[in-house]
């Protein structure tokens, strides 16, 4: 057999002690996003990136307990009012409170971090959890973990 891999390549096919990043699932072309509809791969990115860094995909609100398709809330504010002067955020279809969910979700995923040792994230923006300035973001980087915004 060898070393011959049998793996997806975005995720595995990087050189040995390649330094891990998280990444939004959803720029993989995963169905994670708030509408459940496939999102376009990011191709050219994942290929840029792979060449430096194993990929580690996350979804915050998926680790959060939120399923998919979800509502499609926004955040009023930012990642940092929430965390620290409790901004809720709220389902705007529902009226429901879900900021429990994007905190839990934050929480995991910086979990994920220190378990893989990753000190970036390449975050989808203009998301309440992923964005730079969403939940997710705001406490990767209050963690020193640099987060670079994926528009």
């Amino acid at each position: 057999m060898g070393n011959s891999r049998n793996y997806d390549s975005y995720l595995f096919d990087c050189e040995v002690n390649t330094e891990p990043v998280l990444i939004s699932a959803c720029l993989f072309g995963i169905p994670c996003r708030w509408h459940g509809h496939r999102p376009k791969k990011r191709t050219k990115l994942l290929e840029r990136l792979k060449k430096k860094y194993v990929l580690v995909p996350v979804c915050p609100e998926q680790l959060g307990g939120m399923p998919t398709p979800r509502t499609g809330e926004k955040l009023k504010g930012s990642g940092a009012q929430v965390l620290d002067e409790g901004l809720r955020i709220i389902a705007p279809e529902t009226g429901k409170d879900v900021t429990r969910f994007h905190v839990n979700g934050a929480k995991y995923t910086l979990e994920i971090a220190k378990i893989v040792g990753a000190s970036k994230a390449y975050l989808k923006g203009g998301s309440p959890s992923c964005d730079r300035e969403g939940v997710t973001g705001e406490l990767l980087k209050r963690n020193s973990i640099k987060v670079i915004r994926v528009p």
